[in-house]
């Protein structure tokens, strides 16, 4: 009888440290980080571990990845260093549709939400994350429904912002370039802008060098060493500066193509 007690007791105890630290991350996910410029016109921020990168195009502004916070605070700090409002924004392109790199965009209107078609039903809750981490985190956060009416199939090159004097004097608009990369969610996506290579979850940077995905958080890690290896090839003739993961950050200027290779001789 006494060890039903405390085993009860243990339960109450272990349940009220995990609705603590529920609260704890929903508080912490509307506080982000200080901003840091990646390259002109190309900043950064984060929360609760998930980065959201902004660029300035023109008057207008893009996103990779909206973080994890559904008031998307994270995005106001970055609009606010660049000058700009929610109403410049123009474009969100999500590497992928986990709830932590897709909650900011609910707060969003009159955009084009860019999203890989094999995560529309993840991003939209109809599925959930495969990995046992991902659904528990997905539990704990509470994240938002958010519907991508931009789907992406294939690799394709998307005109963003405005037009500008291009070469011999024509109008001409900025390009982000987007590669499928089907691994750590089926509908994973790559985008080069600027020289910058958002990767999302496919990889992670820690201590100086980029890695797979954690495992903790993904259910096929052979088939996202794959698509790492696949992107490589998809980016060989690229300029390839910086490379910006959707947990850790990004690489030092100029490594970004080097670091890739490292990651790709160690898979």
């Amino acid at each position: 009888m006494r060890a039903i007690k405390n085993l009860f007791v243990l339960v109450i105890i272990v349940a009220m440290l995990v609705a603590v630290g529920a609260v704890a991350l929903r508080v912490m996910r509307g506080k982000p980080s200080g901003v840091e410029e990646i390259k002109q016109g190309i900043v950064m921020a984060s929360s609760v571990s998930s980065y959201v990168y902004a660029a300035k195009v023109g008057n207008k502004v893009i996103l990779f990845d909206a973080g994890a916070d559904p008031d998307g605070k994270p995005i106001d700090a970055l609009l606010a260093w660049l000058h700009a409002t929610r109403g410049d924004i123009t474009d969100v392109f999500f590497s992928h549709g986990h709830g932590d790199h897709t909650a900011g965009a609910a707060g969003l209107r009159n955009i084009h939400i860019r999203l890989g078609a094999g995560d529309i039903a993840l991003a939209e809750k109809k599925v959930p994350p495969e990995a046992f981490a991902g659904k528990a985190f997905t539990t704990v956060m509470g994240f938002p429904a958010v519907t991508a009416g931009d789907p992406l199939t294939g690799a394709a090159s998307i005109e963003v912002g405005e037009a500008h004097a291009g070469k011999e004097g024509k109008d001409a608009k900025k390009v982000v370039k987007a590669f499928p990369i089907p691994g750590h969610t089926p509908g994973s996506y790559a985008f080069l802008y600027d020289g910058v290579l958002f990767v999302g979850d496919a990889m992670i940077f820690k201590q100086g060098r980029l890695d797979p995905a954690i495992k903790l958080f993904d259910a096929h890690p052979d088939e996202n060493k794959a698509a790492i290896r696949q992107l490589q090839k998809q980016i060989e003739n690229e300029e390839i500066d910086i490379i910006c993961t959707g947990h850790g950050g990004c690489t030092p200027k100029g490594l970004g193509r080097n670091q890739l290779t490292d990651l790709v001789a160690r898979l």
